[in-house]
């Protein structure tokens, strides 16, 4: 839900409520979920652009593209493994996604892409309630221009794994 109330003020969702646009991402999730555990989830541009498509799709509008979708190869090298630091790597993935690559549905795209990313690895979705969104974008914020910092965010800072909340599956845990 944290998601879908941002992504509703961002976007021109304004035709969808944020529990309405809630419920699609969940949808969206859900498939995400599915291609992450047949290990279908790469670091490829393409794999990130049909994340924001199929959340574009879900709440029928316009995807948007890749910026500089060239250099991102580079981007993915100079991260280094994710193996060795999921943390760290994916959370510079998530800034790079958000302030310099999608021109659309940032941070919903940022969030459930890496989150797939975590599932594939093994690792559980992370889950952000309200009670952090503040300190999240704060810290989202700091990651940004000018200083493009994406070393001193990390989102397990802001969340916590959906095995945490007790008696939800991860699919209901993202609009609880």
């Amino acid at each position: 839900m944290p998601i879908a109330v941002m992504e509703h003020h961002v976007q021109a969702c304004s035709q969808l409520s944020t529990y309405d646009l809630a419920e699609r991402l969940v949808k969206v999730w859900g498939e995400l979920e599915k291609a992450a555990l047949s290990g279908a989830i790469s670091l490829q541009s393409d794999c990130i652009l049909g994340v924001s498509a199929r959340i574009a799709k879900a709440v029928d509008a316009e995807p948007g593209t890749f910026n500089c979708e060239s250099d991102w190869p580079q981007f993915v090298e100079a991260c280094g493994r994710i193996e060795e630091d999921p943390s760290q790597v994916l959370s510079w993935i998530f800034s790079a996604l958000y302030w310099n690559r999608l021109t659309r549905f940032k941070l919903s795209t940022a969030w459930l892409y890496t989150n797939a990313l975590r599932v594939q690895l093994r690792l559980p979705a992370l889950y952000l309630s309200f009670d952090q969104l503040g300190p999240f974008l704060g810290s989202l914020s700091g990651s940004g221009p000018p200083l493009y910092d994406g070393q001193t965010f990390y989102l397990e800072d802001y969340a916590r794994p959906a095995k945490d909340i007790v008696g939800t599956s991860v699919a209901s845990s993202w609009i609880s």
